[in-house]
């Protein structure tokens, strides 16, 4: 190793000006904010040019495209909301605590960090960055860009893991879906003049619950998750209609394609029950021998002392709009958890080692061209 890594208090005092920018969908000014912090902070070194813009003017991004590229290095700056306090680290022992910790400005902070040092040694690390800022809600900038051919490349890389370690190489496929009961409203008074919806919405969700049952992390099958109830406006009043959003994840080695999903499940409805598409996501296949992930792999057992297995994730990121175009996208991050909740965590001494990763990963690639 021909470098030192951060230290702790400068690895902290990072993160603790990375997730003080409230980057939510409903605050665009602060997504700009955290992309000209990065840009100063980490980029202003580097000779190529920086291409600022906005494919949704809530929604700006960075992009930095490299001559001799090997592959893409992807991340996203928005976070889910979250209170004040939590925009505000704080840290007990090797934990820092905060609103995007892991999901995943402190999953960005050291390839970041690694990049800068890269450049102020004279390195010029031949990966193309892109950072993003619509990843939470849905995220248009990705495949925009990729239809656009704004963004061109051969793989795929982001550290936007969940909680489980490991190298993902696979995701679920996902459709939003919304169930919708039709009966016939009246007055809650006299329900033997009406056809409650609700009741039929109940039998259908039990139903789908005893056939799509929530498995475990280890099961990969299809799983029907509701998650949003509607019917009437009123207390006293029988909907003509309920309806229930429905999350849907399947397994490319189970269906084919969204649509395949979305029969399946509608197969499994009672009379009375329709549903609809809202929005879906292809599924992430990435092979596990892939040079680049092979690589990876290598370097983080070197790192981190121990077997870092290649695994399939529950989540949805935006490496799939790569996988769907037939480009290998994979993930690896640091360790952390509690995503989008209260206590959002991220080990500092995994940056660390995120970080030397990526310095080791930056000197393979002199030697090593996986992007043939």
């Amino acid at each position: 190793m021909t470098f030192s890594p951060p230290s702790l208090k400068t690895v902290t005092a990072a993160l603790r000006d990375f997730v003080s920018f409230e980057s939510t969908h409903e605050h665009p000014e602060m997504k700009t904010e955290c992309l000209d912090w990065i840009e100063t902070a980490f980029l202003s070194k580097q000779l190529m040019t920086i291409q600022r813009d906005a494919v949704l003017r809530e929604a700006p991004y960075l992009y930095r495209q490299h001559p001799d590229a090997q592959f893409l290095w992807f991340a996203h700056i928005d976070v889910v909301p979250g209170s004040k306090e939590q925009f505000s680290l704080t840290v007990e022992g090797d934990s820092a605590y905060g609103r995007g910790v892991k999901d995943m400005k402190g999953a960005a902070l050291p390839f970041l960090m690694a990049y800068r040092d890269a450049l102020d040694a004279g390195e010029d690390p031949p990966v193309s960055i892109l950072m993003t800022s619509d990843e939470e809600v849905g995220g248009k900038t990705i495949p925009t860009l990729l239809k656009q051919g704004t963004v061109k490349t051969s793989v795929a890389f982001t550290p936007d893991t969940g909680s489980s370690p490991g190298i993902v190489v696979e995701h679920k496929g996902v459709v939003w879906a919304e169930i919708v009961a039709t009966g016939k409203g009246g007055h809650s008074a006299m329900p033997w003049e009406a056809d409650n919806p609700l009741f039929t919405l109940s039998k259908a969700l039990t139903h789908l619950q005893k056939v799509f049952p929530p498995g475990s992390d280890a099961d990969w099958h299809i799983t029907v998750t509701p998650t949003m109830l509607q019917g009437s406006e009123a207390r006293n009043q029988i909907p003509a209609t309920a309806t229930c959003g429905v999350d849907i994840r399947f397994p490319a080695s189970i269906c084919s394609s969204a649509s395949d999903a979305l029969k399946i499940v509608e197969g499994e409805l009672s009379e009375g029950c329709t549903i609809r598409e809202i929005l879906h996501a292809h599924p992430l296949q990435t092979d596990d021998k892939h040079p680049l992930v092979l690589l990876i792999k290598e370097l983080a057992e070197e790192v981190e002392g121990k077997t870092v297995d290649v695994r399939k994730e529950h989540g949805c990121t935006d490496a799939r709009f790569f996988s769907e175009l037939g480009i290998p996208a994979f993930l690896y991050g640091p360790e952390g958890g509690d995503l989008h909740g209260a206590r959002e965590w991220v080990s500092l001494s995994s940056i660390i080692h995120q970080y030397i990763l990526y310095r080791r990963l930056f000197e393979a690639l002199q030697e090593t061209d996986i992007s043939l």
